[in-house]
């Protein structure tokens, strides 16, 4: 049986300010567990902790770091108060090697590879336990050989892979913070699915992976939809993530929808609703 991926967790950038003192109608919307600074010095976060083992990760770069650093960074060209990525992870990090091989499989037709996972992590705040995890993200690989990258695919618009090294639940501890955590004032309790807007043009390729990560998905012309897992098994059913193909450059991006227990909107970020489906 091939690996089943999971749903991880959205990341969403803000601006340094704003995670210092996050605006009151998201403290009275949400609960915010503490997260901590990135190993590179680069980035701080925190967390919205989910019912269904997925999270929201509000992000920023720090204070003083320099122009040319923030640029180099895999987020440093992003706007801020926007969905910018979103992660999948494995009940194991091992299984990565099979997911990669299936991706290999479709290169041919897709020219897109995941690189070899890099060690990450961050230490957590009010306690410093160290949290250590490898990164890998998806690159434009069309050589023969397949081992000529030639550069990253955008930024969103595949997902990248979060693989625990230490225990996940250190990283993510929805289940130990208790409900209190997981139980938010506006009702949501996860994610319903994941909408990514691409240039019509790169559809195509992009779909390709998709399958290959996901499996055999729904959906003809310029659309695509495939389901996947979320950490909690007591939360039940799988997630929507869709794949829509547009001529419209102010639509390109990464589209969240939420799970609640009543229907509604709800303003995560400044300037950022997104819809609760119940």
């Amino acid at each position: 049986m091939p690996p089943q991926p999971h749903l991880d967790h959205i990341v969403l950038l803000v601006s340094h300010s704003t995670l210092e003192s996050l605006p009151s109608r998201l403290t009275e919307t949400f609960h915010l567990a503490p997260g901590g600074t990135h190993a590179d010095g680069l980035t701080t976060n925190k967390l919205i902790l989910l019912q269904d083992g997925v999270y929201l990760e509000l992000i920023a770069f720090v204070d003083d770091i320099s122009p040319e650093k923030r640029r180099s960074h895999r987020w440093g060209t992003r706007p801020e108060n926007t969905v910018i990525d979103w992660a999948l992870t494995l009940a194991s990090a091992e299984e990565f090697g099979a997911v990669q091989r299936r991706v290999e499989a479709a290169r041919p037709a897709t020219g897109i590879a995941y690189t070899d996972p890099v060690a990450g992590g961050r230490v957590r705040e009010g306690d410093g336990v160290r949290l250590e995890w490898e990164i890998s993200s998806a690159v434009i690989d069309d050589g023969e050989d397949g081992h000529e990258a030639r550069g990253k695919v955008e930024v969103g618009r595949l997902p990248f892979w979060c693989l625990d090294k230490t225990p996940r639940a250190w990283r993510v501890p929805y289940r130990e913070e208790g409900q209190d955590v997981t139980r938010h004032p506006s009702g949501v309790t996860g994610v319903a699915g994941v909408t990514v807007v691409v240039p019509t043009g790169e559809r195509g390729r992009l779909s390709g992976v998709y399958t290959a990560v996901l499996g055999e998905g729904e959906g003809e012309g310029s659309e695509g939809l495939w389901e996947v897992d979320v950490p909690s098994s007591e939360a039940g059913g799988r997630r929507k993530i869709e794949l829509v193909g547009s001529e419209n450059a102010e639509e390109w991006g990464i589209r969240l929808v939420l799970k609640g227990e009543r229907a509604g909107s709800v303003e995560l970020i400044p300037g950022l609703v997104v819809e609760i489906e119940e």
